[in-house]
């Protein structure tokens, strides 16, 4: 006996149709704008900002918790830093003194690691109280940190000495500087920590370390003003923002060379990559670009405030 296949009506495909998209879970991630003193909670799934958060004069950089239930932000000019909890919206700031700059958030974000623009050091404190707990001289005006948390390190890009410095966060002594091209401002582990990406916004490159050498092995020309970076889930491509020239520039791990450059928004700086997105913080449009890396074009951008600058993606 045959079988008899009946098509589904259509408003039942239209029911699994919303259902499935109901099951795809949100895109979610934190961006400061340091024009609307503001940090922006975006679901970048539906192109939409969920709540904005307002904070202290000029937030410049920031970090989250690995569950997600708090940032940190760092506000330069005045000496601050604010801790938000994403549950209540609930903001307390604490002062660090000189110029807090690049955060990052390490042993389950229990401390806080955060640069001194100012005074060439790189702070240790208790995430839950502020309280400092060692400090490192670094390099001259350092600018982004990066944690390789098994290994206890950090790593600090110091613009105005050309190098990254290696830190242990245990110790918060100081392992060893590696020198790099001109005006390093951001970095990008890859997954296991072998390597370190470092874009040099002066000499238009990007440097790559070898972590266990502590050692520059390579260094790929990018676009104008290489200024943010990221790394796909999967290791594949490295995303580096060029300010200058309103570009992406996709680096392919494997050969360290340019895949291809793409047109993102004006005047770019951080940026974060999950599956085949990368979510950008435009400057100078006010938004965050939602790029598409598979179909090389933009899926959709958000309003977001005046001068967005940095963007973390949230659990």
């Amino acid at each position: 006996m045959g079988i008899k296949v009946l098509a589904p009506a259509a408003g039942a495909v239209l029911l699994l149709q919303t259902a499935a998209a109901a099951a795809e879970p949100a895109m979610r991630a934190a961006v400061v704008s340091q024009q609307e003193n503001t940090v922006a909670i975006i679901d970048a799934t539906r192109g939409a900002v969920e709540r904005t958060i307002p904070l202290p004069r000029a937030p410049a950089s920031l970090a989250v918790v690995p569950d997600g239930s708090r940032l940190f932000v760092s506000h330069p000019d005045i000496g601050r830093l604010s801790r938000v909890d994403l549950p209540s919206g609930e903001v307390t700031t604490f002062a660090v003194g000189g110029e807090p700059f690049g955060l990052a958030v390490a042993n389950g974000g229990a401390t806080l690691l955060v640069t001194d623009w100012d005074e060439d050091v790189l702070i240790r404190l208790d995430a839950a109280t502020g309280r400092e707990m060692g400090r490192a001289l670094v390099g001259r005006a350092p600018a982004h940190v990066v944690v390789d948390d098994a290994r206890a390190l950090a790593y600090v890009a110091d613009r105005e000495s050309n190098d990254v410095t290696v830190v242990d966060i245990s110790t918060m002594a100081r392992l060893a500087s590696i020198p790099v091209g001109t005006a390093p401002f951001a970095l990008a582990l890859s997954r296991e920590g072998g390597r370190l990406y470092v874009p040099n916004v002066r000499s238009n490159d990007l440097s790559v370390i070898d972590t266990s050498a502590r050692k520059e092995f390579a260094r790929v020309k990018i676009d104008l003003m290489p200024y943010g970076v990221a790394v796909t889930p999967d290791d594949g491509q490295i995303i580096v923002t060029c300010q200058q020239s309103g570009r992406l520039g996709v680096v392919d791990s494997r050969s360290l060379s340019i895949e291809r450059t793409l047109r993102v928004g004006s005047f770019p700086e951080g940026a974060a990559a999950t599956g085949n997105s990368v979510l950008v913080a435009n400057w100078a449009d006010d938004t965050v670009a939602v790029f598409d890396l598979q179909n090389r074009a933009i899926d959709r951008t958000i309003d977001v405030g005046g001068g967005p600058r940095m963007i973390v993606l949230l659990p």
